[in-house]
């Protein structure tokens, strides 16, 4: 008799919580396309496609920087990623790892890279841990937040 009330539970359990995994897996992987959109646009230095994908009022920092990036209607994403491009078209990276999650509205990356000088003779190589943030606004993921900081410990 115990068995035979336990198989509905089990069913209307899966039954309700197959449509919740198929929206994450959908949010996740919308924003893991988002994401990889906005990383080949860093890499290659398309403005347009880095200015749709960016909110216009996000705030970050930048690379070695104390101080907080605003944008805002006098100052966009067009005019804040000239240097954002110049810094990073000094190093090659490779990301080591990438974990997306999408919750309700909110989405977060957590990547980990290397970084590799292309300057000269130098050989800097760089461990990087990078959190960015995204809102879906009308269905389209938008990265609101970003920071990256060296790892504390040397990479084994």
């Amino acid at each position: 008799m115990k068995t035979v009330q336990f198989i509905p539970i089990v069913i209307l359990a899966l039954a309700l919580t197959s449509p919740l995994n198929a929206q994450v897996e959908s949010g996740e992987t919308a924003l893991e396309m988002t994401h990889e959109l906005l990383t080949n646009a860093l890499k290659s230095g398309n403005l347009a496609t880095l200015s749709a994908v960016i909110h216009p009022r996000a705030l970050g920092f930048y690379w070695q920087s104390q101080s907080v990036v605003q944008l805002r209607g006098e100052y966009s994403a067009t005019d804040a990623l000239p240097s954002v491009l110049d810094d990073l078209s000094k190093f090659m990276t490779i990301p080591t790892e990438t974990v997306y999650r999408a919750i309700g509205n909110t989405g977060i990356v957590c990547m980990s890279a290397t970084l590799t000088s292309k300057q000269g003779n130098k050989n800097l190589t760089r461990y990087l841990r990078s959190t960015w943030v995204y809102i879906n606004a009308d269905g389209n993921w938008k990265l609101l937040s970003w920071h990256s900081s060296e790892v504390p410990l040397t990479k084994k």
